[in-house]
């Protein structure tokens, strides 16, 4: 499958190495405004396709899915042009900023019977789904605990996008990794969302957010910019805990049980933690969905419902 490529930053050159690990994915274009053709990628890969034109890259016939990889304000017209033009899309979280503008990237993905998915990688290793299967070992859960806080305040003065009110934050950058895993393990609905959030000169710089199921469960999630944390997630039962290390990218994980007994899992990652987000949309065109069964459309809605509600 041929992949287009809108914007060339960081995590786009992570998405040209993770894909050579997929069964059909191949990098045809690179859309960008910056890209000297002396770049090392373009050296070794000649072969690729350039646009500094977005509106004339999507008239390329031979793209038949885009990634776009630029900052999240960007992300909503040219998620909505593609789709409009039948092109499948990938498109690196947060998709959007609000709720609303998730919903018009759903009734435009609906409409032209196109798929959309939002780059949420955490639930595309195979780790995540075996947790969720040990989960019956610790019996009726009690608790969710999950934090992914770094220190990036070092970039404030570099321009970086991670400072800008209007789509930086702690929320806009990492709240859809904890979020995205406590709403993946759990089938309830949430009937409470009790948060703090820290906000500097317009930027949330962190916020700690509890979430209450209609079950009981809580998921106590934090997410941050101007710190260094242990990143782990702790899941607590009636019968043990869970303890993933690294959850957004799960290989391995505890299970401890109140008994004594001692359960270790290892599911190494195929490719790199990008790569099967890439063969999921693959696999789902080429069986005519327009959504994914892992990530649907909806879930990225409800990511960004609870995220105002943290918010307000």
């Amino acid at each position: 499958m041929n992949f287009g490529i809108i914007g060339f930053g960081k995590i786009a050159r992570k998405f040209v190495k993770s894909i050579e690990s997929t069964n059909g994915g191949k990098v045809y274009a690179i859309g960008s405004k910056s890209l000297k053709a002396d770049d090392q990628y373009l050296q070794l890969h000649p072969e690729v396709i350039v646009y500094q034109d977005y509106d004339q890259m999507l008239e390329d016939k031979n793209i038949e899915a885009l990634y776009v990889a630029l900052p999240h304000m960007m992300h909503k017209e040219w998620v909505i042009k593609a789709l409009n033009k039948q092109i499948p899309v990938l498109c690196e979280k947060p998709a959007v900023l609000n709720l609303l503008d998730m919903e018009e990237i759903k009734q435009a993905a609906l409409a032209n019977n196109t798929y959309f998915l939002e780059a949420l990688k955490t639930k595309f290793n195979v780790g995540i789904k075996h947790l969720k299967e040990d989960l019956s070992y610790i019996g009726k859960l009690e608790k969710i605990e999950a934090n992914f806080c770094f220190d990036a305040l070092a970039m404030k003065d570099s321009g970086s996008y991670l400072f800008e009110p209007i789509q930086g934050g702690a929320l806009n950058d990492v709240g859809s990794y904890v979020l995205g895993f406590a709403l993946y393990l759990m089938d309830e609905d949430i009937i409470d969302v009790n948060s703090n959030v820290n906000v500097v000169d317009g930027v949330e710089y962190s916020f700690e957010t509890v979430l209450t199921f209609t079950g009981g469960t809580k998921a106590y999630l934090e997410g941050a910019i101007d710190r260094n944390q242990e990143r782990y997630a702790l899941i607590t039962g009636e019968k043990g805990n869970i303890r993933i290390p690294m959850f957004n990218r799960i290989i391995d994980y505890t299970i401890t049980l109140n008994d004594g007994q001692v359960i270790t899992r290892n599911y190494p990652i195929i490719g790199d933690d990008m790569t099967m987000e890439i063969q999921a949309l693959i696999d789902d065109v080429k069986s005519g969905l327009v959504t994914s069964p892992i990530h649907s459309l909806d879930d990225s809605c409800k990511i960004l419902e609870i995220t105002e509600k943290i918010r307000k």
